[in-house]
């Protein structure tokens, strides 16, 4: 095909993007939505020989089949637009990724640090395991498959020309899959996909060779294997530590019976393996019951959770919600989660008063006598606080859970500081960012029971700003607001007579 080209009176073909072995790939735009939104076009390549076209035309299928069953529940797959054919040619119509793939980023000589690497790994995974949940092996995951989308970094997985129904395999698993055509990319491939029987292990294979090959700088294929086990020989090349080498040598086992066997088990051992290298940072000494914590301790607790519980129980029917934090706040998070399950098996420190009532119970990391890094901080009135300290203070994400509220978000010198989600029991929420212990910025407000929200700026806790209300009768209201009313009248975004 050519620029100008159109298909099915709809698509018009501006640019050729690439080319694989079934298919090669464009750049078109949506002639009948508003704006002509960009989308990809894929072609089935043609072959002169029956059988390998049949092959062809039945991976363009399981591409269609895959895109119509994930695109849809994943925003990190492709959705499907259109699968038909003009003529004697076949044609997917696919979702447009506007990023780059990761070739841009993991190549020849250049290696990544072991922190990119490890949250490297853990994005993959986490989209490649909602692939395998839905029992389907990818068979082709490498880094021109993977692509960081540029309005949100996140990894989107591509091209599911290769993919294989797991339940297909179990039904007739003496047959090799497509066996004529050569499925997978060198380098890439372990022994069982080499011969036609891939399972979901296999993609976990292509994950951890993809991890060393950004640690390394040294293209799959060229790395050296060991002559009598042909397990990849890689940890003199590059210096990490041992909890992530541990996990990437297991994705690489050439014996498929020894590695995770899906990529939700490597995420796992991936998050834990992450979560221990930094526990092993913190001295022995440090990490032993008896260490006791300032007395100024018990006292902050016993200040902060008194002033968050009065702060909040005074605003009458709002709640706070916070859909997604940026991914800095989500990778540091996520760590954080996973160190909780391995922490509270080593640290744990009690404090009580001369009566013998508990204060309060601690779990976390302790570096000189103060609490630093990730821990959990159960007071005696029952609330909680797990997440992120700096010298006995929240600094960073965490959570705050009471009997009214939960918050989930940033914490700065003991207050709310950033961004945030906030939940009361009525079921209100509020979205968006805070600033000491009030909303202040960017957000949303959104009244459950009321029927009614606002979306805008904040300030010291109030409306403020350009923002839309949208009223209990569902007519949107737009203006200038002031103090948590419209500017110029007495009007509030939940009036019933608006």
């Amino acid at each position: 095909m050519s620029p100008s080209d159109i298909l099915r009176n709809r698509y018009q073909i501006i640019k050729q993007l690439g080319s694989g072995n079934f298919g090669i790939t464009y750049l078109a735009e949506d002639l009948d939505l508003p704006n002509h939104p960009l989308c990809v076009v894929k072609s089935l390549r043609q072959s002169q020989n029956p059988e390998e076209l049949k092959d062809f035309i039945a991976f363009f299928d399981k591409e269609a089949k895959a895109l119509s069953c994930l695109g849809d529940e994943c925003a990190q797959i492709p959705m499907l637009f259109a699968h038909f054919q003009e003529g004697d040619e076949f044609y997917i119509v696919q979702e447009y990724v506007d990023g780059h793939d990761l070739s841009k980023e993991i190549f020849p000589g250049n290696k990544l640090s072991e922190s990119q690497v490890t949250q490297l790994l853990i994005d993959i995974l986490e989209v490649l395991a909602f692939v395998h949940d839905n029992n389907i092996i990818h068979r082709d995951v490498k880094a021109q498959n993977l692509m960081r989308r540029h309005s949100d970094g996140k990894i989107v997985l591509i091209d599911f020309g290769t993919v294989k129904e797991i339940n297909k395999l179990k039904a007739n698993p003496q047959q090799p899959n497509y066996a004529s055509v050569i499925v997978g990319t060198p380098g890439y491939m372990p022994r069982e996909q080499l011969i036609g029987y891939p399972k979901l292990c296999s993609d976990v294979y292509a994950v951890g060779m993809l991890g060393i090959y950004a640690l390394t700088g040294i293209k799959p294929r060229n790395l050296q294997r060991d002559s009598e086990t042909f397990e990849v020989i890689w940890q003199d090349l590059v210096s990490v530590n041992s909890q992530l080498a541990n996990v990437l040598d297991k994705m690489v086992r050439s014996n498929s019976q020894e590695r995770y066997q899906t990529a939700g088990e490597a995420l796992q051992a991936l998050q834990i393996a992450s979560s221990e290298s930094t526990i092993s940072s913190i001295p022995l000494a440090a990490r032993l019951p008896s260490l006791s914590l300032p007395s100024s301790f018990p006292a902050l607790s016993q200040r902060f959770f008194i002033s968050f519980g009065i702060v909040f129980s005074l605003v009458c029917g709002m709640g706070l919600l916070l859909p997604f934090f940026s991914e800095k706040l989500k990778a540091n998070a996520q760590i954080c989660l996973a160190m909780m399950d391995v922490i509270p098996l080593k640290i744990q420190t009690k404090s009580e008063d001369n009566k013998g009532n508990k204060l309060y119970t601690l779990y976390g990391e302790i570096k000189n006598n103060q609490l630093n890094g990730c821990g959990t901080w159960i007071p005696k009135n029952n609330n909680s606080y797990q997440g992120i300290f700096t010298d006995n203070k929240l600094n960073g994400m965490g959570q705050f859970m009471s009997e009214v509220l939960e918050f989930k978000g940033e914490f700065k010198e003991n207050k709310r500081h950033g961004e945030g989600k906030i939940t009361f029991e009525n079921g209100d929420y509020y979205i968006g960012l805070f600033r000491n212990n009030k909303y202040d910025g960017e957000g949303e407000f959104v009244y459950k029971k009321k029927g009614c929200k606002y979306k805008g700026g904040f300030q010291a806790g109030k409306f403020h700003g350009q923002g839309t209300c949208i009223s209990p009768n569902g007519i949107p209201i737009r203006g200038t607001w002031e103090q948590g009313k419209l500017k110029g009248t007495n009007q509030t975004c939940c009036d019933s007579k608006s």
